[in-house]
């Protein structure tokens, strides 16, 4: 098209012109090459404009794959975990569990060297420390023990370096220690220590003394007693404090006055295995926001006035029953009770005082028999060990999670539909004790299966495992329940990985199938396939040499898919006999396990 509009708008020059120029001729064919030779050197110049370009484009990549490259290694070859601020560095150290394991941490580079040293939570525990010194002698271990703490105090002292969390373990009883340990809590509160503890396992009736410097530390927060005595001391200032934990401690009710009255902003309270109190009375801490109390052997009554209190746990003991009032405290969201004397009328006293709760957790609470609960708002309950709970009517819309261990299933639920998490647990019962149907079963496991069968399936799995074989349900058209071993079933989201969901059915014991029930169209079974069959040989996944620690493809020995209808039956096992008698045997993808044994020749376990 170009090349004809320039035909037609192109002049022929005159017969005078024409003679100006020699040896040239212009006619209609001349003018066609000139045409084409104009426009051959215009896509000429164009295409050297592009290469230019192309050249400059590639270039400019090289540079950046050069500059990629060259920050690549500089990251590589960076040492970021030591360019971490020395207060970030403290952090990661208090999360460790022992001062072992912060020592471990010099070797990580030269500034973590003397970084443990330096740690601003300063945990010293003579149980491990004498296990990392090899110390023999008790007396040695002791004097060692207290070097080192008087080392590290004052090199935070040169340092200039404050101390925020001071933590001491005793194990032994050494009179000589007793002027050490006030020195060591008054540098800790001079150097505005934010928390405290003071814990001491020691047995016999020779027990250390708090020192009185404790109770007059007014900048501290925290506070954790355990093992220790406590002297009555009308003189406490701390009016910070916040959390205080009292464990294995003789106490009355003239001392926890004291305690309350003097530490106003207390918003944690917890009591555990204290002996000598009687009567627990709070009513004048306004921000207290939870409550523990567990074991105290004496203790006869609870009275808890708080508006703020949001979590209240109990245990208490089985010789001595306890009367629990919680006045004004509707702002409760999270109740837990291990109460074997609560009766029923005491349970829906308590119960339906919290309309705001979210969380209920009850355990071991032997003389429950028929109960209802019902709320709008409760979230999550569980239910662990109330054996002779025979009924419980469960009205909860809005129920996400829901866990329980029994001997049994008890439960009516109105309407389970909003669970997303379901995890049942049912212990082993002897044949002779079982009550069973028509077809065999326990005579619960038909209100089990319809309390399954009420979930949208499309968006749940359901894991049902025994001591002998795992079932996963993809299809809840017909759930196989099995009474050989302890029942155990978990509801799990679809959107679970196929590797997260295998941990699930095979972390605990060694079964010796695994099965699927699932649609002909599933992909799912193709999966397990690949991930069991295919596994590798020497998995490096865990790299705990603690067998305890390590998942199940490290014991996994073999396993082959198996055609339920075609095998033959002779060597079956219990669990393969028991699926094969299935009506749908043939829906059924099943995988025969075998674990490895150990020297014994027993089937390894974890």
């Amino acid at each position: 098209m170009m090349l004809k509009r320039a035909l037609q708008n192109l002049r022929v020059p005159s017969e005078s012109k024409r003679k100006r120029i020699s040896g040239t001729v212009y006619d209609k064919t001349c003018a066609i090459d000139l045409c084409a030779e104009a426009s051959g050197a215009h896509r000429k110049r164009k295409r050297e404009q592009f290469s230019i370009i192309d050249k400059n484009v590639k270039l400019k990549k090289q540079q950046t794959a050069k500059d990629s490259n060259s920050v690549d290694k500089r990251v590589a070859s960076m040492d970021y975990i030591s360019q971490l601020p020395d207060t970030v560095i403290h952090i990661i150290l208090s999360l460790l569990r022992s001062t072992k394991d912060a020592a471990r941490t010099s070797i990580l580079s030269k500034r973590w060297r003397d970084m443990w040293i330096s740690f601003s939570v300063l945990t010293f525990d003579q149980r491990t420390f004498q296990e990392l010194e090899g110390v023999q002698s008790m007396e040695n271990c002791n004097e060692v023990f207290k070097q080192f703490i008087d080392k590290s105090l004052q090199s935070h002292l040169d340092r200039k370096l404050g101390i925020y969390k001071f933590v001491l373990h005793l194990t032994s009883y050494d009179p000589a220690l007793v002027h050490h340990m006030e020195r060591w809590f008054g540098i800790a509160t001079e150097n505005n220590a934010k928390e405290l503890g003071f814990h001491v396992h020691v047995k016999g009736t020779r027990r250390y003394i708090l020192p009185k410097n404790v109770f007059a530390a007014e900048g501290i927060t925290g506070l954790r007693l355990q093992g220790c005595k406590l002297e009555t001391c009308s003189i406490i200032k701390l009016p910070h404090l916040q959390k205080l934990y009292l464990r294995n401690l003789r106490v009355d009710q003239q001392i926890i006055m004291n305690l309350i009255s003097s530490c106003p902003l207390i918003d944690d309270l917890r009591l555990i295995q204290c002996s000598g109190l009687s009567c627990l009375d709070i009513s004048s801490l306004l921000k207290l926001d939870r409550v523990e109390v567990h074991c105290c052997n004496v203790l006869k009554k609870i009275d808890i006035t708080a508006p703020s209190l949001q979590a209240f746990w109990y245990c208490g003991k089985k010789q001595v029953s306890c009367k629990i009032n919680l006045k004004d405290c509707e702002s409760l969201k999270r109740l837990t009770l291990e109460d074997s004397r609560m009766t029923n009328n005491q349970f829906h006293g308590r119960f339906f005082s919290f309309p705001l709760l979210e969380k209920l957790e009850l355990s071991n609470c032997l003389k429950l028999t028929n109960i209802r609960i019902g709320s709008h708002r409760l979230n999550r309950l569980v239910l662990r060990g109330c054996k002779n709970l025979e009924e419980a009517e469960i009205d909860t819309p809005n129920l996400l999670s829901f866990e329980y261990q029994g001997d049994k299933f008890p439960f009516s639920f109105l309407n389970p539909k909003c669970l997303k998490e379901v995890k049942l647990s049912f212990a082993p019962m002897e044949d002779r004790k079982l009550k069973l149907n028509l077809k065999s079963e326990p005579l619960w496991f038909p209100k089990l299966r319809e309390f399954l069968g009420k979930f949208d399936h499309k968006g749940l799995k359901l894991v049902v495992r025994t001591s002998k074989n795992v079932i996963i349900h993809e299809d809840f058209g017909e759930i196989l329940l099995s009474t050989c071993g302890g029942l155990k079933i978990e509801m799990v989201q679809s959107s679970v990985g196929t590797e997260e969901l295998l941990d699930i059915s095979l972390h605990k014991g060694h079964p010796q199938t695994l099965s699927i029930m699932s649609s002909s169209s599933s992909e799912f079974p193709k999966l397990v396939h690949e991930k069991i069959i295919n596994r590798k040989e020497d998995p490096t996944c865990c790299t705990s040499n603690n067998p305890n620690n390590k998942c199940w493809r490290h014991f996994l020995k073999d396993a082959k898919m198996v055609n339920l209808k075609a095998a033959k039956g002779k060597n079956d096992s219990e669990s393969m006999a028991w699926l094969k008698s299935r009506p749908n045997a043939n829906e059924i993808a099943c995988f025969r396990l075998d674990w490895k044994s150990d020297k014994d020749g027993r089937k390894a376990s974890r």
